[in-house]
């Protein structure tokens, strides 16, 4: 035993000297700087990480995807050490499919989200990603600017970024321009809501079978004409888009909004709306295009006319008669974030920092590979278009320029105003801003009472919003059944979590 324990002595002392040994080999600065150099080459050495990145679609999975992916893997693995596995869903199926991913725990690292941030934040959807923003994706603050990026933040934390596109909106009426041609139209006489009336005339007057607006077949007057901030669900709102105050109000008990349903009520008796505009599937821009409208109302933003002038397939011109506003629903409605099961958020958040700031990257992203799925305009180094033979229909690829990253990096494509994205950055910069921007109402206290009035909100909303129901009649049964459904709970919950976040952040 005495022999055994003198080996391990021996076997011991051997191992000190050689340790002190290597670490007199230098001094301590060469030490430092060798570990950090070996460290280096280690990670240098690493196999990439894979980002799973799962956004919505409105189209089938492009043909040349796997294409695509290749050359953004190609920068990102030589910048980040990373590479990107992209994974379109469509979007009537993208909620329940990101759900399924999470609960199952299938790899799943990033998603794009279309009007849910909050929601994903309050089901635990996502990673906290503003407590690791500084050291991997600077970046991404840097070009969004601060306003806009603390509209993110939930409990004093950003969950997600905004994409950067039109952060506001405005508001008006977009309609045919042969029609405005046609009959003189003097849309300058047009500055209020009322006003639209102007235009319902004329159509009624001089096209037989057109209605003046296709609104409501498929939308909302709460979205397309907002005279007001929606604090996450329209269930207690701020008048006037948030600019004057913080009291939080029913919007559908305010005069207001009882004004808009009556105008709206007059305009259906008359013949200047669309008939079944309360069950019609049809959208506004199929509705224009079949002759059947003439416009409609809708939020807008700088290149909405051209936009739209695609969609419709016939040009269309825009009245706009409220000033650009930023809310919180219009910077969080898309974003991007990355999701609470990733193995690497920061290689996550570094490569959501590539489509932030890379211009390569982020026009692979969006329009794919240049001479295949488009080229450069002759004498435009910065617009684009489709090779010879290549349609919108054919293209191998395409995506969504407002959905990812930063939109401002991406190459405008022709028909539409080359400076268009130097408009959008100054209509971003100088749209009024909503007392509550950067407020997120957490609805987790009085879900009952909000899934309830969502229930009363889908039983009268199209009906009364399109002008069939007589609004003496049927406001006052849809107010009634509101107040039974826990909206003045929802309201004083709201109120009580506004008053917090305005106290904590200095806002009155």
């Amino acid at each position: 035993m005495k022999k055994t324990w003198g080996w391990l002595s021996l076997l011991l002392a051997l191992i000190v000297m050689v340790t002190a040994c290597g670490g007199n080999q230098s001094n301590g600065g060469d030490a430092a700087s060798g570990s950090k150099e070996d460290g280096a080459a280690a990670g240098a050495s690493d196999a990439p990480y894979e980002v799973v990145y799962a956004y919505p679609t409105f189209d089938s999975v492009p043909a040349d995807i796997q294409l695509v992916q290749d050359e953004i893997n190609k920068i990102a693995k030589e910048k980040i050490n990373v590479t990107v596995k992209l994974l379109p869903i469509s979007n009537s199926a993208f909620a329940n499919q990101v759900n399924l991913m999470m609960s199952s725990g299938e790899k799943l690292d990033m998603i794009a989200m279309l009007g849910n941030y909050s929601t994903q934040v309050a089901k635990g959807v996502l990673y906290p990603i503003g407590n690791i923003m500084e050291d991997n994706a600077q970046g991404i603050i840097d070009v969004l600017g601060t306003d806009y990026y603390n509209a993110t933040k939930v409990g004093g934390v950003s969950y997600g970024v905004p994409s950067i596109r039109d952060l506001a909106q405005d508001y008006g009426f977009v309609l045919r321009k042969d029609l405005v041609d046609k009959h003189r139209i003097d849309l300058s006489q047009v500055q209020t809501f009322d006003d639209f009336e102007n235009i319902f005339k004329v159509i009624k007057e001089n096209e037989p079978g057109m209605a003046g607006a296709a609104n409501l077949s498929n939308g909302s007057i709460l979205s397309t004409y907002a005279i007001h901030d929606p604090l996450g669900n329209n269930f207690g709102v701020l008048l006037n888009n948030g600019l004057d105050d913080l009291k939080v109000v029913n919007l559908f008990a305010s005069e207001e909004y009882e004004h808009i349903l009556r105008k709206l009520r007059e305009w259906y008796l008359a013949g200047y709306l669309i008939k079944d505009a309360a069950t019609s599937p049809e959208s506004t821009n199929v509705l224009v295009a079949n002759g059947k409208a003439a416009g409609w109302m809708s939020a807008m933003k700088p290149g909405f006319e051209a936009q739209e002038s695609r969609n419709v397939g016939m040009e269309m011109t825009a009245v706009r008669t409220l000033q650009p506003v930023a809310k919180t629903d219009t910077v969080t409605n898309v974003a991007v974030g990355v999701t609470s099961n990733s193995e690497k958020p920061e290689k996550a958040l570094q490569f959501m920092n590539l489509l932030y700031t890379d211009k390569e990257i982020a026009n692979l992203m969006v329009w794919g590979i240049e001479g295949k799925h488009y080229v450069k305009v002759e004498g435009h180094d910065n617009m684009i278009k489709y090779p010879d033979g290549i349609t919108s229909d054919n293209v191998g690829y395409k995506n969504y320029g407002w959905m990812h990253g930063n939109q401002f990096l991406t190459y405008v494509f022709e028909g539409d105003d080359p400076s268009i994205y130097e408009q959008m950055d100054e209509f971003n910069k100088s749209a009024a801003k909503s007392k509550a921007l950067g407020f997120s109402f957490d609805s987790e206290p009085v879900k009952n009472e909000v899934a309830a009035c969502n229930s009363v909100l889908e039983q009268y909303r199209r009906a009364l919003e399109s002008g069939i129901l007589d609004v003496d009649k049927a406001l006052p049964e849809f107010l009634n059944k509101l107040e039974n459904a826990g909206i003045n709970k929802i309201i004083e919950e709201k109120q009580r979590q506004l008053d917090e976040w305005a106290s904590t952040n200095g806002i009155k």
